[in-house]
């Protein structure tokens, strides 16, 4: 075994079991989000669990944030999450550092109170 591989597989078997990434649930109501602050580590990935509890649809749009962090799985449209009424969904990323605004673009929801922070440290 070559010594680049052997020190490859030490360090793997050093490292133990995977540690479990993760999961933060980002709940959306009418008309807000819960929570309005999403705190997230840069560059470590994460799993957001978007739930809808209204009967009717809502988004979790955060274009700058989505745009910049890696998406390893989920479905995100145009720095969206679409959500119908009773609807979750799942989005599996590493985000990049930055302070991000979210809102539900559907019309005057934002100004009924569907807005929020991401903040990434």
């Amino acid at each position: 075994m070559r010594p680049t591989l052997l020190l490859a597989a030490a360090a793997l078997l050093a490292a133990g079991p995977a540690a479990a990434q993760p999961v933060q649930t980002v709940t959306l109501y009418s008309h807000g989000y819960a929570p309005t602050v999403l705190r997230l580590a840069a560059g470590q990935p994460v799993t957001l669990v978007f739930v809808n509890q209204a009967g009717k649809s809502h988004d979790f749009t955060a274009r700058r944030f989505f745009h910049s962090a890696q998406i390893l799985s989920g479905r995100v449209y145009g720095g969206e999450v679409n959500l119908r009424g009773g609807q979750s969904a799942r989005v599996t990323l590493i985000p990049r550092a930055g302070r991000y605004p979210v809102h539900c673009g559907y019309p005057f929801h934002k100004m009924l109170g569907m807005r929020g922070t991401i903040i990434v440290q």
